[in-house]
């Protein structure tokens, strides 16, 4: 009987030691999971300006995204967005770019408005010629990180079958 007692107590504290173990493992690979999780999501948030997307012949670089304070903005924010944009035309003909087609979204979705008052990017590009030019929205001050989108059927009022744009994650707001 004594021998049985033993035998089940040892049975039971090798079993118990195997539970904690099985524990820990679980609490180190929660943590490693996490971890990956947290370097996938800054992959994904990774700024992509400076990086060059093509549509129809039209190479366009975001290159720079800040805040800028203006006082005279009639809203709560004070503060627009200016995004520095260039594009160049790679075609053998003579093709219009504006801000028109270019739309700003906060991570979640939303789209800010559009500050016109201080936007005059538009110009006829010659082949092989690049411009630059500054589009500026109002900020949404909730909003942690943004993405630019070219979309210029959504300005022609022509049906897109393809839904052709080109999406840019700009990340953070500078200052």
């Amino acid at each position: 009987m004594k021998k049985m007692i033993v035998t089940l107590s040892l049975l039971a504290t090798t079993l118990g030691l195997a539970g904690c173990g099985s524990a820990e493992e679980k609490a180190e690979n929660k943590a490693t999971d996490q971890a990956q999780k947290s370097v996938e999501n800054t992959k994904t948030t990774k700024s992509e300006l400076n990086e060059e997307k093509i549509m129809q012949d039209i190479a366009i670089t975001p290159q720079s995204f800040e805040a800028i304070q203006d006082d005279s903005i009639n809203t709560d924010t004070k503060q627009l967005v200016k995004v520095t944009v260039s594009a160049k035309n790679n075609s053998k003909e003579e093709t219009g770019i504006s801000s028109a087609p270019f739309f700003l979204k906060s991570k979640g979705g939303k789209e800010l408005q559009f500050y016109g008052e201080m936007n005059e990017f538009g110009t006829m590009i010659a082949p092989g010629k690049t411009v630059k030019g500054e589009i500026y929205y109002i900020a949404d001050k909730k909003a942690a990180t943004y993405e630019l989108i070219y979309n210029p059927s959504a300005v022609t009022n022509q049906k897109d079958t393809k839904q052709r744009k080109l999406t840019w994650n700009l990340g953070k707001i500078t200052k």
